[in-house]
């Protein structure tokens, strides 16, 4: 058996892996690096060679791990791709704005590369995609190699894929949390018996404070919200479209209904995020999500946005502006609107994520109160005059968590995937500490991994 990380750099990006068992060659992801353009953006394709793949499994529909899907297919014309049915939903709505995404990009930036990929390509492709059920045993090629999805517990249809082949028990975790979100429950995955384990490490290089639980960053979210309501200016709260804004709408919900937040405020959230809450309304009870019978488009008053309007877009008091991107990326909703708030001393900004500390939400939370901040080359600095908040509401596992989890597991050996290089190195030290027998494994770009 053997394995290739096919990104492009040994961090967090164009997220894509390659696994060869029992003749067979599946793919595991292919996804959009989020601060590259261009080729740069994608997987390097190339290390598959003239044989491509034979099968591929998508984890779930961050863009991250599902961006680049159409040119993977490029690779394998007509191999089967497994994945859930809310997988699906969300990855035709989030491919067919990434080709919107790069149309505009090609008109701005002159940029001939662009679209990597059509609405015609992505809407051919799904005629590829095969619906899996969490727990079905699939059978990949006929040759011995097996699959079987695991909720992940990460956003909604996500999951870890359990690999037989060979003797062998492989498990990818793909993006996975442990803990119960608002909306989203615990992953619940196999613990027994697993042979290689391939785990993503993003939260390594963050520790989780002394008495910190999901229960008390949501308290003082909600508290800090409640304040910045009452002293009457705007919110700005710069969120991903699928997964943390669905999370931030039952949170608030939920608020409203216990009184956490008494009173009124308005409420307006992206174009892209109203289509996929209307997805994650679509499939309420066939999806694994608390609150099953909740319409989350439905659950607060709100007014919806658009990339053509958000320039003109009136700044109101009480007002929250739960808007994409959450790492505030150029041309993007909660970029262009940004301006307008961080320069008002009344106005609050609150980041309930992470932000790479290269985006202009990082270079934001990088400075302090009064600092000029560059969120657009094209554009003069802007002035921070409000106040800024940060909050854990994260929808990957702590690392003491993924730490756990290989301590129950206890594999053989250990492939340290989706981190930076500090995440994936404090795993590397802390893993040997509770399972001294795993070889750990820190698989480089291009290098084919003996498993």
């Amino acid at each position: 058996m053997k394995f290739t990380n096919l990104t492009r750099a040994e961090e967090i990006g164009a997220n894509c892996y390659l696994l060869e068992a029992a003749g067979v060659r599946v793919l595991l992801d292919a996804g959009m690096h989020p601060r590259e353009s261009g080729v740069l953006a994608s997987p390097d394709f190339s290390l598959l060679g003239d044989r491509g793949f034979d099968a591929m499994v998508l984890s779930h529909a961050h863009q991250d791990h599902v961006g680049c899907l159409p040119l993977a297919m490029r690779q394998a014309p007509g191999a089967p791709v497994f994945m859930t049915e809310a997988t699906a939903g969300l990855s035709d709505v989030m491919l067919h704005n990434s080709v919107n995404v790069m149309m505009r990009q090609r008109e701005e930036l002159a940029a001939q590369d662009l679209p990597l990929f059509t609405h015609r390509e992505v809407e051919k492709m799904s005629a590829d995609w095969e619906i899996v059920r969490l727990g079905e045993r699939l059978d990949l090629g006929g040759s011995g190699l097996t699959a079987e999805f695991c909720d992940a517990g990460h956003i909604l249809g996500s999951s870890g894929v359990l690999f037989d082949a060979e003797g062998q028990r492989i498990f990818y975790t793909g993006d996975v949390n442990f803990e119960d979100q608002t909306l989203m429950r615990g992953a619940k995955f196999p613990e027994k018996n697993i042979d290689v384990l391939i785990m993503e490490t993003t939260r390594g290089d963050s520790p989780t404070p002394q008495g910190m639980t999901r229960r008390t960053e949501e308290d003082r979210f909600l508290a800090t919200l409640q304040s910045a309501l009452d002293e009457g200016g705007p919110v700005l709260l710069p969120v991903f479209a699928l997964g943390k804004t669905q999370e931030l709408l039952a949170l608030l919900y939920e608020a409203k209904k216990r009184g956490a937040l008494p009173g009124s405020f308005g409420l307006f959230v992206g174009g892209l995020s109203a289509k996929v809450t209307a997805v994650t309304d679509r499939l309420r009870g066939r999806a694994p999500r608390r609150h099953g019978d909740l319409k989350l488009a439905e659950c607060l008053p709100m007014e919806v946005v658009g990339g053509r309007d958000i320039a003109n877009l009136p700044v109101r008091s009480r007002t929250v502006y739960a808007i994409s991107s959450g790492m505030m990326t150029e041309n993007t909703l909660s970029n262009i609107l940004a301006p307008r708030i961080l320069e008002d001393p009344r106005a609050h900004c609150m980041f309930v994520g992470y932000s790479d500390p290269r985006s202009p939400a990082g270079r934001l939370r990088a400075g302090k109160e009064g600092d000029e901040v560059l969120l657009d080359p094209r554009h003069r600095p802007v002035r921070r005059r409000c106040r800024l908040d940060e909050f854990t509401l994260s929808a990957h596992s702590t690392r003491e968590g993924l730490l756990h989890y290989v301590e129950r597991v206890q594999p053989k050996k250990l492939l340290l995937v989706h981190g930076d290089p500090p995440a994936v190195a404090w795993f590397a030290r802390e893993v040997p500490k509770v399972s001294p027998q795993t070889e750990i494994i820190l698989p480089a770009p291009g290098v084919p991994v003996e498993l």
